[in-house]
């Protein structure tokens, strides 16, 4: 369609950043970033050193359907404008209420009506005694102890859908009233982590979460051996032989606890950031704008996340539906024609658009998280960037917090560290540099929110 061919340099997901980092390191860059998880870190930091180039000029001259989009919304421009006044990288737009709270909790129908039960948990409590009950009861009916309760990957899944519980949004800073903090300090992600440590402990939340693959979990789940989960959806886990079979297996709202009486979960940006990116080798730069900005368009946006992997039902188009060769689901077929099967591409998810999917008797996405998730759904932090000096420290006094962090949250999780030692590690955690941290953090968010 626009005559501009492109080698694609592939990386697998579990080493695209390691990839990423030594592209720059070598100064082996490609001409653009595609589907590119760039950090504001990396846009700021290879901005300012010209290997990412600015791209508002190319946008001005090259991009009226981004630009379009700019003036529509001007929390765009605001998000992806770094300090210098730059933009060195664009963004994927969603307006989809499904896509504001990616993180769901989802229950094993089949068991839950093998147990008889019909309420929903609403407290961690409640969900506690419902997990024990999946452990004891044989729901699989295969006659061994096999049952695992809760599945995840990694802490990282789990973070978005019981942390809010304990009246936390997220696991790194987060404003309260105003005012920045470090939540893996806080009380409650004590008590978050000690809950946590309750369930591996008692093999409630599965002892391979830390080491499986999400493939791994799936695998587990359609041998029906897993009992709730973190996903998009249950058919991809559970085994879900026709679409409305989705409807047995209900979704959670966000619980409450002992310690946090307020539902709360946490809302994704509908602006996320750093998918595009052209480099200081690529001779074409403003063909390269003009093949991304067709992305921007309502056709060129639908190509990218669907390509001809639907039709409209009627002449009117007030309805489309997904379409697949027999034998292939729609989601495998989708795959085959698009880049759009993980990580985020450059383009727009329209609302309008989504609300006309013909769901036949499949689950109605945006309905369910519009009426069980959205009312309680808060940012922890917008979208800020920070000068090159903060980025420069960030850089140094974050990334060793990060990773601390990250190495006792698994040590209190799986019983290796005891949580007598709770004070040390906050006390460790403070001479890192928090304070230092956190003003910048504050700086930040009170520049941001001063431009609003």
């Amino acid at each position: 369609m626009t005559n501009i061919h492109f080698e694609f340099n592939m990386h697998p997901q579990a080493n695209y950043q390691e990839a990423k980092n030594l592209a720059f390191a070598s100064r082996q860059l490609p001409d653009v970033f595609f589907n590119a998880q760039l950090t504001p870190d990396d846009e700021v930091t290879y901005g300012s050193q010209g290997y990412l180039i600015p791209l508002e000029d190319l946008i001005d001259k090259y991009a009226p359907n981004f630009k379009k989009r700019m003036e529509a919304n001007p929390d765009i421009k605001k998000s992806i404008t770094t300090m210098d006044g730059h933009i060195y990288a664009l963004p994927l737009i969603i307006d989809q209420p499904r896509a504001f709270v990616p993180n769901r909790l989802w229950l094993n129908g089949d068991w839950m009506e093998s147990l008889g039960i019909t309420k929903l948990p609403e407290t961690t409590d409640e969900f506690y005694e419902l997990l024990k009950q999946f452990k004891n009861g044989d729901l699989n009916k295969n006659g061994k102890a096999d049952e695992i309760p809760m599945s995840t990957v990694k802490l990282d899944n789990l973070e978005g859908v019981l942390l809010p519980a304990f009246g936390l949004l997220g696991r790194e800073v987060e404003v309260k009233d105003g005012k920045v903090r470090f939540n893996p300090v806080q009380n409650e992600y004590k008590e978050y982590l000690s809950y946590l440590n309750k369930l591996f402990s008692e093999k409630l939340l599965d002892n391979e979460m830390f080491v499986q693959t999400s493939q791994q979990m799936a695998a587990k789940g359609n041998s029906n051996l897993v009992g709730t989960f973190v996903g998009s959806a249950p058919d991809l886990v559970l085994k879900v032989d026709k679409p409305e079979d989705n409807y047995k297996h209900p979704m959670l709202a966000p619980l409450t606890s002992p310690f946090n009486s307020e539902k709360l979960t946490l809302r994704a940006s509908s602006i996320r950031r750093g998918t595009f990116a052209i480099t200081n080798q690529n001779k074409y730069p403003e063909a390269t704008m003009r093949w991304v900005d067709y992305l921007y368009s309502d056709e060129g946006s639908r190509l990218g996340f669907l390509g001809n992997s639907y039709k409209w039902l009627d002449d009117a188009k007030t309805k489309w539906t997904f379409v697949s060769p027999e034998g292939v689901t729609p989601e495998e077929y989708r795959a085959k024609l698009t880049p759009d099967v993980g990580g985020q591409l450059p383009l727009i998810k329209e609302r309008e658009f989504d609300a006309k999917r013909d769901n036949g008797k499949g689950l109605d996405f945006n309905k369910m998280v519009d009426e069980k998730l959205n009312p309680y759904a808060q940012r922890e932090y917008p979208d800020v960037y920070f000068t090159n000096e903060e980025q420069k420290r960030l850089n140094v006094v974050k990334t060793d917090i990060k990773t601390y962090v990250e190495q006792m949250e698994a040590k209190f999780v799986v019983g290796q560290e005891p949580f007598t030692k709770w004070d040390d590690y906050v006390s460790t955690i403070n001479k890192m540099g928090l304070d230092e941290m956190l003003k910048i953090y504050q700086d930040a968010y009170d520049r941001w929110n001063q431009n609003k």
